[in-house]
C-alpha cells in the first residue's frame, strides 16, 4: 500500500512539474495552410492585391470572432507560397483574438515576395503543405490546405492529384480558390478535378483579381468555422461551391 501511494505522488509530482500545457495538451479548432501562387502569371499589380487580401482577412472582425465561438478557442495559421518551389512566408502562427491576428496580418503583409521561379506547380505547394503539418505546434481538431491560383500545373516533379491525395490520406482537407478571368479563365473546372478533396472539401471561385480579397475573406471563415456550404453566390464577384456540385 505504502509503495502504492509512493508511487501515486511521484506521477502527481512528475505532473505538476511539466510546463503548463503538458499535464492536459493544448489543441487548435483548426490547422490551416494558406499555400498561395506567386508563378509568373502573377505580376506585381496582382500581387498586391493578393497579399492585401490574405492579410485583410486574416484581421477582419468575421475571423476574430470565429476565434472566441471555437472549442478550444485557438486556430494556427502558416501561410507558403509557391510556384516552381516554396517558401514559407508566415511560419507556425497560434492565433487566439484580434490581437494575435493584428500582428500575423502584419508579418504577412512586411514579408518579402517570395520569388520562386515563374511556372506553375501547385502540387509542389501542396506537398509543402502537407509537411508542416508535422511541425505544427499544437494537436489540432481539424487540418486544412487553402490552395489559390489562376492556372493549372505546368511543371512538378508529380501530378497535383496524386499531392491533393496524400494529403488527403493525412487526413488533410484541401480546398481551392482558383482566379478566373485571367491566362485561364476554365482554371475552376481543373481545381475541382485535381486540387480538392477530403472531408467538406469546397472551392471559392475569384472571377478576376478585383474579387480575389472578398473571396478569400469567406473562403477562411468558412474554413475556420467548419463549414461546407452549398453552392451560393459569395458576392457578386465571387461564388462558392462545394464538392458535390
Amino acid at each position: 500500500m505504502k509503495a502504492r501511494v509512493a508511487a501515486a505522488t511521484a506521477v502527481a509530482l512528475v505532473v505538476a512539474a511539466l510546463p503548463q500545457g503538458r499535464a492536459a495538451e493544448a489543441r487548435a479548432d483548426v490547422a490551416l495552410v494558406l499555400a498561395i501562387d506567386v508563378s509568373g502569371s502573377v505580376d506585381d499589380a496582382r500581387f498586391a492585391l493578393q497579399r492585401d487580401g490574405v492579410a485583410a482577412a486574416l484581421e477582419s472582425s468575421d475571423f476574430a470572432a470565429l476565434l472566441s465561438g471555437g472549442t478550444n478557442g485557438a486556430v494556427e495559421i502558416a501561410v507558403v507560397e509557391w510556384a516552381e518551389e516554396q517558401s514559407v512566408v508566415l511560419p507556425w502562427t497560434v492565433v487566439r483574438n484580434g490581437a494575435d491576428l493584428a500582428a500575423a496580418a502584419g508579418r504577412v503583409r512586411r514579408a518579402a515576395r517570395s520569388w520562386v521561379h515563374t511556372k506553375t506547380d501547385p502540387a509542389g505547394g501542396i506537398a509543402a503543405a502537407d509537411l508542416l503539418f508535422s511541425s505544427a505546434p499544437m494537436t489540432a481538431d481539424r487540418k486544412v490546405i487553402d490552395v489559390s491560383g489562376d492556372g493549372r500545373q505546368n511543371t512538378g516533379e508529380i501530378p497535383t492529384a496524386e499531392a491533393r491525395d496524400a494529403a488527403v490520406a493525412h487526413n488533410i482537407t484541401v480546398n481551392g480558390l482558383p482566379i478566373t478571368l485571367g491566362d485561364d479563365p476554365h482554371v475552376d473546372d481543373w481545381y475541382r478535378e485535381n486540387v480538392i478533396g477530403g472531408t467538406g472539401a469546397f472551392i471559392v471561385v475569384a472571377d478576376g483579381y478585383d474579387a480575389f480579397a472578398a473571396a478569400f475573406r469567406q473562403k477562411l471563415t468558412l474554413e475556420v468555422a467548419g463549414r461546407t456550404p452549398a453552392l451560393t453566390f459569395a458576392s457578386r464577384s465571387a461564388r462558392i461551391e462545394d464538392e458535390g456540385d
